[in-house]
């Protein structure tokens, strides 16, 4: 017998990727925007980190959604996409000298990934936790003061 590759992305993170992926797919800075936990940051802070999108998302740079997927905090570190700072920003430490804090609390990763026709590939890497609300969503990392 013959067992199946679990998936063990968590339902609600699952629902996130979906979101992403459409957004990414359209291109939309706004259906991105509403994929930020809310919680403890201002709009203008999420505007800010959805603006490090834009590269992908006009059309002028030939960017094309190609995938996403979620690596779990407890797999990261296995993870050669991961950084280790990320993870260390991800649970709340020190990164040169700056004490960030995820607004939510962070249970992994999703890499989105992009290709240009020439071959060129690149993404984005996010935090993702669940809000306040139940839902999934990306998490941004602030100062503490």
């Amino acid at each position: 017998m013959v067992l199946a590759a679990c998936d063990t992305t968590p339902p609600a993170i699952s629902t996130l990727m979906k979101q992403v992926a459409q957004a990414s797919k359209d291109s939309s800075a706004d259906e991105l925007r509403a994929c930020f936990a809310r919680e403890g940051v201002t709009s203008d802070q999420i505007d800010t980190h959805v603006g490090g999108w834009d590269e992908y998302f006009d059309k002028g740079e030939h960017w094309t959604y190609t995938g996403i997927t979620y690596v779990s905090l407890a797999d990261a570190p296995n993870n050669k996409s991961i950084l280790p700072e990320m993870i260390t920003m991800a649970q709340g430490g020190t990164v040169g000298g700056i004490k960030l804090t995820p607004n939510i609390k962070v249970l992994g990763f999703i890499l989105v990934s992009f290709k240009q026709p020439g071959g060129a590939q690149a993404g984005a890497t996010e935090d993702v936790g669940i809000a306040s609300d139940g839902t999934a969503k990306i998490a941004l990392e602030e100062p503490q003061h």
